[in-house]
């Protein structure tokens, strides 16, 4: 079982490898024929998500995608379990939207270039400057009729149970008015275990539920526990 295990293991990252260089070369060619750009790489992005999770071998169960809007833009606050969570949200929210991320990964060769491309944004999380100038980017990047994925945590869980969110993570939701979906994933943590790179392609639940909207600046702080308390009963369930 150990040996398929990491045979697995390995045919998937050369999967990884090979199919985003050739992917990359492609969605490269075919934005110069696309009218937005940051759409065209957030859509490939989509499709090579969903390639690798038929491939990694991870069944996963869909609740509640019903509760996305697909009208308007919205702010996605997702729990943050493992880097896997990365590609559950590219392959299962059936929108196009644009991430926060630690700017560490802007500086990896070829993914970089990707995130830059797509439109993602890039977040230092030592910095509380870097998170204020965040807000005021997601706040222009909704009026502009587009989504925005947020893990509020502000990074991973090390023990699996739902963090505590960074107070600031749901400001721009009060300041532009757009309503938040909260996202449980579960399973995810136990994909690739702690002191392993072996992948562990265990059930995985994707949950949804109906959007949250902060109305008033008084009503910021109950709201951001109702989300919060939303996603701990998903993952509980």
């Amino acid at each position: 079982m150990i040996i398929i295990r990491f045979i697995h293991t390995i045919l998937f990252y050369l999967i990884v490898a090979v199919s985003f260089s050739l992917g990359s070369i492609t969605v490269a060619v075919c934005s110069f024929f696309s009218k937005s750009k940051t759409d065209a790489f957030q859509t490939a992005g989509r499709f090579w998500a969903r390639f690798l999770m038929f491939f990694g071998g991870v069944k996963v169960t869909l609740e509640g995608m019903e509760n996305i809007p697909k009208d308007k833009p919205v702010i996605i606050a997702a729990n943050h379990q493992a880097a896997a969570d990365i590609l559950f949200v590219l392959a299962y929210l059936p929108i196009n939207f644009r991430f926060v991320i630690k700017k560490e990964l802007f500086k990896v060769p070829i993914l970089g270039w990707y995130l830059r491309k797509s439109g993602y944004l890039s977040i230092d999380r030592r910095l509380v400057l870097s998170a204020y100038r965040i807000v005021e980017q997601i706040i222009e990047i909704i009026k502009a009729g587009e989504s925005i994925l947020i893990f509020p945590e502000g990074t991973r869980t090390r023990t699996g149970e739902l963090g505590r969110f960074k107070r600031g993570s749901l400001l721009a939701a009060l300041k532009s008015g757009a309503p938040i979906v909260p996202v449980a994933i579960s399973g995810s943590f136990h994909i690739i275990p702690s002191g392993t790179w072996i992948i562990n392609p265990c059930p995985v639940k994707f949950s949804v539920a109906p959007p949250i909207e902060i109305k008033s600046e008084a009503d910021y702080n109950n709201k951001v526990k109702e989300v919060r308390n939303t996603i701990a009963e998903m993952l509980e369930k």
